[in-house]
């Protein structure tokens, strides 16, 4: 189903998955800390949004069960990614935080780590509710994943790219 949007290129919950996607490579790819935390956020924001864009498209109301169940998808991600939303939007303390550290990137060759092509920058890593620590990739990566397998699996939904092909995205 189409909705009519607010912004003329946003038309389909797919739309606004591939924004989600993008949101991630701009995230990844920042120059620095303010644009890597502008681009997390939109990507929280969005997240949230397209729950509400598939909701909506389907003519359905979230009940308590169904918002349970996305929250805890991708391994529970889906919440502390909405926690993290709302925290910002908010200003609200949540049990969920993003902390700044150090991130050393590798290339990989067939004999491992390419020399020369090393570099460390700073990043932020995911402290979930939990207080496990997940870093910036692997927090995109798994939520993602789990809009890709949702739209692979629902015959109505047209199947998405795969996201990693976004995580070159860098405006």
């Amino acid at each position: 189903m189409t909705i009519s949007p607010v912004i003329p290129v946003f038309k389909t919950p797919r739309d606004i998955a591939l924004k989600l996607f993008r949101e991630a490579g701009r995230a990844w790819n920042a120059g620095s800390l303010e644009e890597m935390g502008d681009h997390l956020f939109n990507f929280c924001v969005t997240n949230s949004s397209l729950r509400d864009w598939l909701l909506q498209s389907r003519n359905e109301n979230g009940d308590k069960a169904f918002h349970s169940a996305w929250r805890a998808k991708a391994d529970g991600l889906f919440g502390e990614c909405a926690d993290i939303a709302n925290a910002s939007k908010h200003l609200v303390v949540k049990r969920v935080s993003v902390d700044i550290g150090n991130q050393k990137l590798s290339a990989l060759g067939p004999n491992g780590v390419i020399k020369g092509l090393e570099k460390e920058r700073q990043a932020f890593s995911i402290v979930r509710s939990s207080g496990e620590d997940i870093d910036l990739l692997m927090f995109f990566f798994k939520i993602c994943r789990a809009w890709e397998e949702l739209f692979a699996d629902d015959p109505s939904l047209e199947a998405l790219p795969f996201h990693g092909e976004f995580l070159l995205t860098t405006a």
